[in-house]
Order: structure tokens, then sequence, then C-alpha cells
């Protein structure tokens, strides 16, 4: 039976004063209970004349400072006892004062005082807070929200069986928005002890047996979390990721389906009680368009479900299981592609790509650009600049990273994005105005102007035109720099790419609009380099892939080695492969102490951007390299210190103090500190040219994918065809502290180690494995980790991952000479029994033996980390649907 709620009536303020009059005969010096509860910083205060009131309510929420002077946001009377007073519920919204009279029962003081934190947190137009429960399961939160005995708690509890989960809140979320425009929900625990039915306790048998220490009354009781099971059942903070709302209908055959925006909306709105919540005490048109846009909002970063809790109860908890489990989630909904290819569409209607791609092919002839020449613009720039020791500059800018999550793809739905985030979707309907505002404004402002070649070779060197707005002047320096990077331009070749790049456009509209089709981009309110390069190199990849090469985000290199069985010099292509951090620049201009005497030796072709094609040829595309300065270190890395160090290298926010010393291992500007070194201050360790010959042309070519990890992924393994693509698709690495302390260790995946494909992704690893396959006689694919084995971090109840034992860490020496191994040959490779693939038994110059991961843990454990791992991959690779089946079970 549900124990229904009293009716809160709402007061006037004269009626308020009334009842704080009568409130105050029951409340004399030897009969008052008064306590602070601080909710989400929130200060709301009970005064009773009831002790059990009071033990729950201290109880239940976190206390904050009794003080006399303390003002809190809202004061809650509850009265029993009173002779001459009906039993009632009644609230004044202007002074936030809620009052119960001669009610006993926890369950309707509770409301009462939730109902206060959503009037205070709606008369402000900032709402955090909504009814339902949340499990994290590994990093992912999981919220379940419904009418009143439809099964909340029970769904939540049976939730706990699975591994890795653990309990938020059952009832109650306090959430905000995080991570600006990646729109992460961020969420903390409202109450410190949970009030549940005690129904439950028939149904989970854990609860049964704590239910007996637990304080009860008539129909609920109050639990400790850390009761389940320590800081392995509990958790304060999550985000929220996908969300199931509970809607028991005996007539409807289905269990589970998942609901577009509208719909889930059109069900909080019209539930018995609005947005399933009992406790709203003021309740109008205007509070109600507050509501549904706060949901509207949060629905843009989360999957809603309905689950039809009708049905028999483990049939629905086994549906709801395979939902999260599959994380089918994180995928969009064929309604939302359609929304997005109608919200793109809809913009493209009032603006006209051929009219924008006009403007900026004749902007060169406007007065207020000018064309200065590559030594003058280096001039302009380094007034900007503060000098190094080194003999070269640095500059600093405001933005210090991409702005990945304020970036949309306007076109034909080939070049659209998977999901759009809420900002992406106001870019995409702004787009009309903010196309005006961009062709109006370059005809105003004072514009620098180069034009530069991407790539030498015969076929695809794009002609790449920046137009960069000097209102700023130092921004000039993005000038420079994109001069610094790719080559003179003599001639126009096609294709011909425009980018208009404006750095003091309105921070609050900082937006990335590529028109891959026409080959343009528009960069507004940003002054990082990286978008300069990353965006020619974007559009380069889209024409590269329409003209059947495979643009790759890879370093590429010649690698000469004498064969250990017949002594031969052999010539290899090499790729390597890895997110940033994970040392694909390290490796890709590392020598490997080659024995160069003997005639190895490395030429060093690209760090960043090649375009593979079917023969195992590759084009390059740069002459500068842009790398990451953190930690960079003469010792481990000369051939890159030696060459960022010359006068004709640049830095970006790396941080040199004012006698011009540079301090790469110091992050206080930021992690993100970065160069651009010229390939040809490697010396004699850098190619005649920047392209990679057909495989007719060499011996064989190696490809590396490198990934970080730090439990029990080998150091190093050898790949058949299948898990190579596989591996390529997963683009695997993981957090690190500085990033994200509380996701360190944590997996990251971008296919293709690479964040710049436009279109479908599966057909990037279609791509590469049909390029692997043409020439399957002479690829040779391994799998490198960077990282290291053993590494242990235990979970704290906020999330935080305490770090308990240190990986054993692979040195780049070490790993440079299973590199060198690898291209000589000489490497015993054996079967290993987790993953499928091979690994060295033995390696000149390491003791693999120290990289045994069954050295560091327990048979169980080793267990448990391999199969996370793989289920991990499993169900990653499983949303790609048009992925051959050989490459998504290639490590099974």
């Amino acid at each position: 039976m549900i124990e229904t709620l009293h009716k809160a009536e709402n007061i006037s303020l004269k009626r308020r004063n009334e009842l704080i009059t009568l409130a105050g005969r029951y409340l004399g010096y030897d009969s008052i209970y008064t306590w602070n509860a601080d909710i989400n910083g929130f200060i709301i205060q009970l005064q009773t004349n009831d002790a059990h009131l009071e033990d729950f309510w201290k109880e239940n929420f976190f206390p904050a400072t009794l003080e006399y002077n303390l003002r809190p946001h809202g004061i809650i009377y509850a009265i029993t006892g009173v002779y001459d007073a009906e039993s009632g519920v009644s609230y004044n919204s202007e002074t936030k004062t809620g009052f119960l009279i001669n009610i006993n029962t926890y369950l309707q003081l509770r409301s009462l005082v939730l109902g206060i934190l959503l009037d205070l947190t709606e008369e402000k137009r900032n709402l955090h807070f909504i009814r339902g429960s949340l499990v994290d399961l590994d990093g992912e939160g999981i919220s379940i929200m419904g009418p009143t005995g439809s099964g909340i708690n029970t769904h939540t509890f049976f939730l706990l069986e699975l591994e890795k989960a653990r309990l938020h809140s059952t009832d109650w979320i306090y959430m905000e928005r995080l991570g600006g425009e990646k729109g992460r929900i961020s969420t903390t625990v409202s109450e410190r002890k949970f009030y549940l039915k005690n129904n439950i306790i028939k149904l989970i048998p854990r609860l049964k047996i704590l239910y007996e220490k637990c304080k009860k009354e008539k129909s609920h009781f109050i639990l400790d979390p850390w009761w389940i099971g320590g800081e392995d059942k509990s958790i304060t903070t999550t985000r929220i990721n996908v969300i199931f709302f509970l809607d028991p209908a005996p007539a409807r055959k289905e269990i589970a389906r998942r609901l577009t925006k509208k719909e889930a909306l059109s069900m909080l709105f019209n539930a018995e009680h609005p947005f399933f919540n009992p406790h709203i005490l003021v309740y109008n048109e205007k509070r109600k368009e507050l509501q549904l846009k706060f949901f509207e909002n949060l629905f843009d970063f989360v999957a809603v479900y309905r689950i039809n809790t009708a049905k028999p109860m483990f049939e629905v908890q086994k549906q709801i299981k395979n939902i999260i489990l599959s994380k089918e989630y994180l995928e969009p909904l064929q309604e939302e592609k359609e929304e997005i290819q109608v919200e793109v569409a809809e913009a493209l209607k009032h603006i006209n790509l051929d009219e924008i791609r006009k403007a900026l092919s004749e902007m060169v002839n406007l007065s207020n650009v000018q064309s200065p020449s590559e030594k003058e613009v280096q001039k302009m720039a380094e007034k900007y600049g503060f000098r190094t020791k080194f003999g070269n500059y640095n500059y600093v800018s405001t933005v210090k990273n991409r702005s990945a999550g304020l970036t949309v793809y306007i076109g034909s739905p080939q070049v659209h994005q998977k999901s759009l985030n809420e900002n992406q979707r106001e870019i995409i309907k702004n787009l009309p105005k903010t196309v005006q505002e961009v062709l109006s404004y370059i005809k105003k402002a004072p514009f620098v102007h180069t034009s530069r070649i991407m790539g030498e070779n015969p076929d695809f060197t794009p002609t790449c035109t920046l137009f960069v707005s000097v209102h700023r002047k130092e921004m000039v320096r993005l000038t420079h720099m994109m001069n610094l990077s790719l080559f003179s331009y003599e001639k126009e070749t096609e294709p011909h790419f425009y980018m208009i790049y404006i750095p003091e456009w309105h921070e609050k509209d900082r937006q990335i609009i590529v028109f891959p089709e026409i080959g343009v981009t528009f960069v507004l309110g940003t002054d990082y380099y990286g978008e300069v390069k990353k965006g020619m190199l974007r559009m380069t990849m889209w024409y590269a892939k329409k003209r059947g090469m495979l643009g790759l985000h890879a370093g590429a290199k010649i690698i000469n080695a004498k064969d250990a069985h017949d002594s031969k010099i052999k010539k290899y292509s090499t790729l390597i492969f890895g997110l940033t951090a994970t040392g694909k620049t390290t490796h890709s201009c590392h020598s490997h102490n080659l024995n160069e005497t003997q005639g190895e030796g490395i030429e060093i072709v690209q760090d960043d951007f090649i375009a593979l094609r079917l023969d195992g040829s590759a084009f390059g595309t740069e002459r500068g390299f842009f790398l990451k300065t953190e930690g960079l270190n003469h010792e481990i890395q000369p051939l890159i210190y030696n060459a960022i160090t010359q006068p004709d290298g640049v830095f970006e926010n790396v941080l040199v103090d004012y006698q011009g010393n540079v301090f790469f291992e110091d992050n206080t500007l930021t992690g993100n500190g970065r160069g651009i070194m010229q390939k040809k201050d490697f010396g004699k360790y850098s190619s005649q040219g920047i392209n990679i010959p057909p495989l007719s042309e060499v011996d064989g070519m190696l490809i590396f994918l490198i990934t970080r990890r730090n439990t029990v992924v080998p150091i190093a393994s050898k790949l058949t065809l299948e898990q190579a693509a596989a591996s390529f698709m997963l683009g695997e690495s993981i957090e690190t502290s500085g990033s994200n302390p509380k996701r360190a260790g944590e997996s990251v995946r971008v296919v293709g180690t690479n964040p710049f494909i436009i279109g479908d992704e599966s057909k990037e690893g279609e791509i590469f494995y049909d390029i692997l396959m043409e020439n399957k006689g002479k690829v040779k694919c391994f799998l490198l980790n960077t990282g290291g084995i053993g590494e242990i971090r235990e979970i704290q109840p906020d999330g935080t991952k305490i770090l308990k034992r240190k990986v054993s860490r692979i040195p780049i020496k070490e790993m440079a000479s299973i590199i060198r191994g690898i291209t000589r040959d000489s490497i015993e490779w054996e079967s290993e029994p987790f993953f499928g693939t091979m690994i060295p038994r033995k390696v000149e110059g390491v003791d693999m033996t120290k990289y045994n991961p069954a050295k560091f843990y327990s048979p169980k454990k080793l267990k448990e980390l391999v199969e996370s791992l793989k289920e991990e991959r499993r169900e990653y690779l499983a949303q790609f649907k048009n992925l051959d089946d050989k490459i998504k079970f290639a490590f099974q």
C-alpha cells in the first residue's frame, strides 16, 4: 500500500505569521528541537517539538552550523500535539516557511523540505534537483525515475548486483552541468542516509539483514549506504549518462523503448505528478516552462528509456541490465540523426555555400587585406613574441586547446556529426546570422593573408589559404606559424582550402564552422594555433578520402635495419599511430639506437598526418612538425630537443622566464605547451622528401599502433591483420591524473587515434583493413604499450581514484630496443594467453620478464582486469554496425 502525502496549502504572509505564533506555544525551552541541515549549500532549519522527527532529520541530512545569527534559506515548523488544530501541511513561498501540524511521520517532513529546495532553485531560475535514483557503474551514471510505487528503489538495488556498481542516491539528486562545451552532467549526493520503504527488504536479502539495525518508523527506515558495502558500493559523485523512466503499463507488450527528447518531455509533463515529482509546492505556467527547459537541456546529453514495470520483475531487470552493459545508450537515436539533418538542412536554406566560397576566393583583393611576404610576417610576429635563450620565440595564447565541443560540420548528411551537444545545436541554429556577420566583417576588419601548399607530390597538394584578423595585432603569429608548418606557395593547386580566423569574435560565441564539401572553415573567438593546423588537415583528410586515400593521424619514417637471419640491410616503411601523450612523436623522431656504422638508421618523414594509398605509399603534408613539449628532455629525446631548440623553432604556451630560460616540465600555464620544429633540423635523420614510397620499392611496412595502458596490456604484441584493424578502430589510451583525476586510468578511445574524421568512422576501418589485405605479404603490425604493467587504483567514495601501486613503466630506451628488435626481426615471439596475440619472449637489451602481469596480480585479479578490458573493447566495437565481424571479434 502506497502511503499518501498531504497536499500542502499555499498560505498568505498573514497566515504564516499566525502559524508561527501557534507554533511558539508548543516550542518552549524544554520542548524545542532545532537543527540546521545543509543540503547542497542550501540551509534549511527544522524547529520541532517531536523527538522522532528531529531524530530522522538529523540522520537523513548533512548538518550545517547551528549559529544564532545564521539565516537559513528556509524554515520548517513541525508541531505535534496541537489539540485545537487539524492535521495539515502549509507553505508560504515568499518567506520559504513550511508548517507541519499534528503530523509525526517523517515522510511528510522530508517531502516538505525537498519541495522548499525546488522552490528556492526555481525562483532563482537555476534548477539543480531532480527526483530519481542514481547508480554509478564504472564511471557511467544510471538514473531511474518514475511515479511513486513504480519500483524505483527495487530496480536501483538490483543494479548493485553488477560488478563495479555503486549507489549514489535513491530518490533525490543534485546535479549541475560541468565541462562547458562537452555538456557533462555532474552530480553530488543530497542526503547523508537514505529514506527507504520497508517492503524492499522482502526482495533484497542484504537489506533485510541491515534493516534490523536501522532506525524505523511505520512504513520506512533510514539506511546508511556505507553499510551496503563500504566504498565498493557507495559513491558521492558521478555523471548521468542514461535515465530510465519506469512506466507500469499492463496492456503494452514491449518492456523497453528508447525515447526521443520530445517523447521524454511529454512523459514528464503528463505524469500524475509533473516531472515524476510529488514534492512540488509551487506550480504554475512559469514554473512548468522552467522545468521543461531544464529537462530539455538535460536530454541533450543523456539517453532516455521507457521501461514497462508491469511486466515480470526479473525480465524487466534483465532488459535494463542489457541496455546498460551493451552501452547502446551511447549511440544517437535514428530520430536524433534525422533531427541533425533537419537542423542543418534548415540552416542551409538561408545560406548560399557558393556565395561563401566566392567571397573567400575574392577576399585577397580587398583593400583591408594585407599579403606580406613570409619574412615580413615573421618580423611582424616576433614583435609580440618572447625571445628564448635558444634564439627562437615563444607566444602565449588566451585559449590553450582546441574547442572540439564547439565545432560543427555543415553540408550533406554524409559529413554530419553523429550527435550534437547543446552548444553545437545553438551554433547551427544561429548559422545563417553568423555567416552573414562573418561575410560582412571580413570587409571591415584588418586581415593578413597567406597561402601555402600542403604536401610535395605530383598528385595531391592542396593550396591552403588563411585569412587572420589582426584587429589584435599580435594575432599575426598565427599566420607566421602556418608559414612554418607548410610549404611555399608558387602556383595555385587543387583542391584549394580557405580558412577565416577571427580571434576577437565574442567569447560567448566561440565556434568553429567546417564546410567540408566547399573546403572552407570559419574559426571564431579563439586564438589557439591548433585550430589552424588541424582545421587545414581536417579538410585535407576529407578530400583525400574522396580520392581513394586514407588520411591518417600518424607519424611516418623509413627504417633501415640489419636482418638477424641473413644479415642484409632491410628497408621498411614505418607508420606510428597514437593519441596525445602516448609517444607518437617521440618514437616517430627516435633513432632506436640502430648501428649506423653497419648501414642501419632512420629517416624521419612525418610526425602527424599522411595520406595512405592502396599500394602502401603515403603522401606527407608538412615541413614543420607540431609537437607537445610537456616534459621534453634532451637526454631522452635528443633529436626532438635539438630540432625544437633551433632558432627557426617556435613555442606556444611554453613557460619562459624573464631571462629567456625555457621550462618544458612546468605546467603553470598549461599542460598543453606546443612547438613547431622544422623537419630539416633533424639533419642526417631527416628523409630527403616527405613521402613514403610504394611497398614495391621497400622490403616491407611496419605499423606500430601505440596505446598507453597501465595494467595488463602486454608491452608489445604482434598482431594479425584483423587485430590490427580492430586496434585501429579502438584507438586506445587512458585518462591521466593530470587531465582528470576522477577518471584517471579509465579508457579513452578514438577511431584511428584521429579526432578529425569527417563521415562514417567504420568506413575508415574498412579502408584501413582493405589496404592491409591488399599488401598482406609485406605488412607487419604491432601494438606497443608505452604505459606499463602492474598499476592498482582504488576508487574512493567521491569517485576519485587513488593510486595504491604505481605502474612499472617501460622506459623510452627499452621501447626503442623493442622497436629495434622488430626491425631486425631478432625477437623471439610466443603466444600469450589472454588476448590471442604474440608477445616477445626475448628482446636484446630488455628483460621482458619484468613486464609479466602475473608478477603483479593474483590470478583472480589478473583474470578480472583482462575480462574487463576485453568486455570494454567488445562493447566499443559493437557500436559500429557496418564493421566487418572479423574486425569486431578479432580479440575474442
